[in-house]
């Protein structure tokens, strides 16, 4: 099993320029653009998978959007297998979006009810030219437990339940063999006896095909299911990253400590210390200097109104929070590379993912 770096995601930033009325325009007047994604870097590399979870709004489904190509960058760049892709021609595009496939929230908007599963595994396959359509849309309707195949391929998806559904879209993002796929929450339109049918069937064959995985949620449980390392956002930064069972047992920032303290235990004589969050997450608009999540800490300080540096707390887990170093010494803050540099985000890639 080769450790190979595949995507490589460097300061991302993607901003969104607000609507301006008449008026606004007349006097020329501009408006603070909506940051999703701020100053984001993590790495891929072979057969890893990697969570990112956060409340709604902090930037996730952006994040996929941009990395898919579908939303172009404000700022930074990604970077697939040594080539930009700001720098992307025609043909890089399209080896990019053969290897890089991505599996969409809503199984029942993501197929075209007029299409046949049959023509929805086929069109991938046709359009990056590769024959042998129907033994692979058979092998492929095989794997995801969706058999015998004949009686699924000429199904249409008004036809099958929403876990059949989210099974052919799984089977349409694989059929390609890709290096990475990007999953945007694609359980959390089923119901719960599917949603663990089919996280099992998601983790089971990104293993067995080699495939690694990108998987997006607001829920840490479905992430932890699948994933080897996780990455904490909050309004559109990377707060904290490490090995998925390290960060639930040894959770640094406040609010991923907070996250974990919000998963239920089915225990009902279980006691644990609360963590209350007040407040809600800010509007991703002019958010300037300082921590994002400074207006609803519980361990608030003065020097949260600077922006805190990236530290690593141990191998593979770092968290950009205030507490965790020396303020006196910033400018020779190690960063998870080993440069000495004062940056604000660096690589959350995981290890172990």
């Amino acid at each position: 099993m080769t450790d190979e770096l595949l995507l490589q995601v460097e300061n991302l930033e993607k901003y969104y320029a607000q609507k301006r009325s008449l008026k606004e325009i007349a006097l020329r007047k501009e408006k603070d653009p909506v940051q999703a994604v701020d100053d984001v870097s993590m790495e891929v590399h072979s057969n890893q998978s990697i969570g990112v979870i956060g409340e709604s709004g902090c930037g996730k489904t952006t994040l996929l959007e941009v990395l898919m190509g579908l939303e172009p960058l404000t700022g930074g760049d990604v970077i697939y297998r040594g080539t930009r892709m700001s720098e992307f021609d025609r043909e890089d595009w399209l080896k990019y979006r053969r290897n890089v496939q991505i599996i969409f929230q809503d199984p029942f908007d993501s197929l075209d009810p007029k299409q046949r599963v049959r023509t929805v595994l086929y069109e991938p396959l046709r359009v990056h030219g590769i024959e042998d359509k129907e033994q692979r849309a058979r092998e492929m309707l095989e794997r995801v437990n969706l058999g015998p195949p004949e009686q699924f391929l000429s199904k249409y998806p008004p036809q099958l339940s929403g876990g059949e559904k989210q099974r052919v879209a799984i089977a349409r993002a694989l059929i390609l063999q890709p290096d990475v796929v990007l999953a945007d929450e694609p359980v959390s339109m089923l119901d719960v006896s599917t949603q663990a049918a089919v996280l099992k069937l998601l983790s089971h064959l990104t293993d067995e095909m080699g495939v690694s995985l990108i998987y997006i949620s607001h829920d840490l449980s479905t992430v932890s299911y699948v994933c080897d390392s996780v990455n904490v956002m909050y309004l559109g930064r990377l707060v904290e990253g490490a090995p998925t069972e390290r960060l639930i047992n040894e959770p640094q920032h406040p609010y991923t400590q907070a996250l974990i303290n919000s998963i239920p235990i089915p225990d009902p004589y279980h006691e644990r210390e609360t963590i209350e969050l007040e407040g809600a997450p800010r509007e991703p608009i002019g958010l300037g200097e300082g921590c994002r999540f400074r207006d609803r800490c519980p361990e608030r300080m003065d020097i949260c109104e600077k922006t805190p540096l990236d530290t690593e707390i141990s191998e593979h887990h770092q968290t950009a929070c205030h507490l965790y170093y020396d303020h006196e010494d910033e400018s020779t803050q190690v960063s998870t590379g080993g440069e000495s540099q004062p940056r604000e985000s660096v690589p959350a890639d995981g290890d172990d993912q």
